[in-house]
């Protein structure tokens, strides 16, 4: 009777320990897309942290970076992220992995970390047996830097787009608005708080901007060295009044933010997709981007990019971009269109289509 079982997939939720984080979310939406398509053809289990309430949670423990058992009996396990360390065993189950981005090979960092997380990524590159990629700048990456991995023949290798909630009419409670929002119009950024995010630049921009924009800067983590620097610009700037900045914010809070924020300004040189500009997309809200890495092929022929990183190029961009926004009535209209190509049941979809590619070999 065994060839009549439904073949049992493990799909990695661990970071959801994490849920102000993008790959926190990235794994909630994966988890709720999946759960609503409901494919009869297989039989779901997630490995999750007990704050997780889902049907078919196998526990998380931190011993498993040591001896980890919980792929046993499971057909297929999906690794969410390429730098999962709590499967040191997969225990003959095939495997995908989710691989976000390869940025930290040109990131500034000591090339001793670099090794480190190279020696970690390949490990789990080399031993899938697919690999998704999160957009088609990642893809290319892979392909740039194959040589440091030692991927078979047979890998295959796709892309699924991150998927996320798009916005529907629900009114969040006036509290989480009033809590939270400037007094003010404001720009808002959002990330974690690190060099390669960029958000420095921002500060001198808002300088040259006019005086009642106020810009709010939300992250869910901060390098100390980096956030010290921000708050030495916001004071060498004076500019204490109309910097905001909101560690670790709710997702009624982020929600209010977005809706009610005058633009989005994304001004990374590393992303591997950048999920909060979908969620401003799905807003129509006007996006100010930095065209570097994924962000074009995000943001397509609706954002505006920064050109000249200078404070002064960075205002105008911001300022004209405003500008051309309001004067045409169907901005909002097309951003929100372009927003529905990453919406979370195609993301699920997508890797649906991956777990039975695989199944299938």
């Amino acid at each position: 009777m065994s060839h009549l079982m439904k073949p049992r997939i493990l799909i990695d939720l661990e970071r959801m320990r994490y849920p102000y984080s993008g790959l926190g979310y990235y794994c909630r939406a994966l988890a709720q897309g999946l759960s609503e398509l409901s494919d009869p053809s297989v039989d779901l289990h997630y490995y999750a942290p007990s704050s997780v309430e889902i049907p078919g949670r196998r526990a998380f423990s931190p011993l498993h970076v040591l001896l980890n058992t919980t792929a046993k009996g499971h057909s297929l396990v999906h690794l969410t992220h390429q730098r999962q360390h709590y499967f040191p065993q997969l225990w003959g189950a095939k495997c995908l992995v989710t691989l976000h981005d390869l940025n930290f090979l040109t990131e500034p960092l000591p090339e001793k970390k670099r090794k480190k997380l190279l020696t970690l990524v390949a490990n789990n590159l080399n031993r899938a047996d697919g690999i998704v990629c999160i957009s088609d700048f990642v893809r290319r990456d892979l392909e740039q830097y194959a040589d440091l991995f030692q991927l078979p023949d047979s890998t295959l290798i796709s892309v699924v787009h991150n998927g996320v909630f798009l916005p529907t009419n629900q009114h969040f409670s006036s509290s989480a608005r009033d809590s939270i929002l400037p007094d003010a119009p404001y720009l808002l950024t959002l990330g974690v708080l690190q060099e390669k995010k960029q958000q420095h630049l921002l500060i001198p921009a808002l300088a040259h901007l006019p005086e009642e924009l106020h810009l709010v800067l939300v992250y869910s983590e901060a390098k100390s060295e980096y956030l010290a620097r921000v708050k030495s610009l916001i004071q060498q700037y004076r500019l204490e009044s109309r910097v905001h900045l909101l560690c670790a914010v709710r997702d009624e809070e982020k929600e209010a933010l977005l809706r009610h924020c005058r633009a989005l300004l994304q001004p990374s040189m590393a992303e591997g997709f950048g999920l909060p500009v979908v969620e401003a997309m799905a807003l129509g809200k006007p996006l100010f981007l930095r065209r570097a890495t994924s962000l074009p092929e995000v943001g397509g022929d609706v954002a505006y990019y920064f050109e000249d990183l200078s404070a002064e190029g960075l205002a105008r961009t911001i300022l004209e971009g405003l500008k051309v926004y309001d004067a045409d009535p169907h901005s909002a209209e097309r951003l929100r269109a372009r927003a529905t190509l990453f919406d979370y049941h195609r993301m699920a979809q997508g890797y649906l289509q991956c777990y039975h590619q695989l199944l299938a070999l």
